[in-house]
């Protein structure tokens, strides 16, 4: 894929939506004709990052939420550190967003980047969950994978969507095959337009999740407010959710 050029107008516009300048850098034409037509301010975030640690093989994965600090410290390290290890550890950030529309909806927005990646790749969820006043708007749910390789950056779809009234959740595959070298910067988010059910309503929560599936099959995801659940069935670790408050 090609990414578009942006000017600093566009940037600025899409940067009230919760896109980040890597996600701006990286954006397809595709992708930004499902933006171009919104303009959001008020924009609210929550930012966390998650150090993900596993033993090799197979072992159930730890995760700990960790200060951007410690990541980048951390991560550097690692680049520098020779030997082997019997661990395995990847490094994730996720940011939730809303931003409000002048079509009078809100834009909620959950972004993930994988810092550094895992060596174990199977599935993952990223999900949105709200407020039971939140109604989503039909059709207004967009998700984006993205990778990169020795020939450029790709993007995959996602291989299912759930959602209900507390929320909306996709499931993707992680690549961990690529050309000419191995895939890595993977990043993706999932968004969708909300308002409110009741005239009343004020104010409302989101909240932001990532589930990291190693082994197994997540048949179906269990999508309440504040939280998710991917199965039984798999070996998988979650991400301490993001949470945000917006006003209607």
């Amino acid at each position: 894929m090609s990414p578009v050029q942006f000017n600093t107008l566009e940037s600025i516009k899409l940067q009230n939506l919760g896109f980040s300048p890597d996600e701006i850098n990286s954006m397809s034409v595709e992708e930004y004709n499902d933006f171009k037509s919104l303009y959001g301010s008020n924009l609210t975030t929550d930012e966390n990052y998650y150090k993900i640690t596993q033993e090799i093989p197979y072992s159930e994965p730890s995760v700990e939420e960790i200060s951007k600090a410690q990541a980048i410290n951390e991560i550097n390290a690692t680049k520098l550190a020779r030997g082997t290890s019997s661990k395995t550890t990847g490094y994730l950030k996720m940011t939730t967003s809303s931003s409000k529309l002048s079509n009078g909806n809100t834009l909620l927005k959950n972004s993930f980047t994988w810092l550094k990646s895992p060596n174990m790749k199977l599935t993952d969820v990223v999900a949105i969950t709200h407020s039971a006043s939140s109604v989503k708007i039909p059709n207004t749910d967009k998700f984006s994978y993205k990778y990169t390789d020795g020939k450029g950056i790709h993007s995959v779809g996602a291989t299912s969507t759930t959602k209900n009234k507390n929320g909306i959740a996709k499931k993707f595959n992680l690549k961990d095959m690529g050309i000419n070298m191995a895939p890595y910067n993977h990043n993706g988010y999932l968004s969708v337009e909300v308002t409110k059910g009741n005239k009343n309503d004020i104010t409302a929560n989101a909240y932001g999740h990532y589930a990291h599936i190693i082994l197994g099959v997540t048949s179906s995801i269990d999508i309440k407010t504040g939280s998710i659940g991917v199965g039984i069935y798999c070996t998988s670790s979650y991400m301490d959710e993001t949470m945000i408050k917006f006003n209607y």
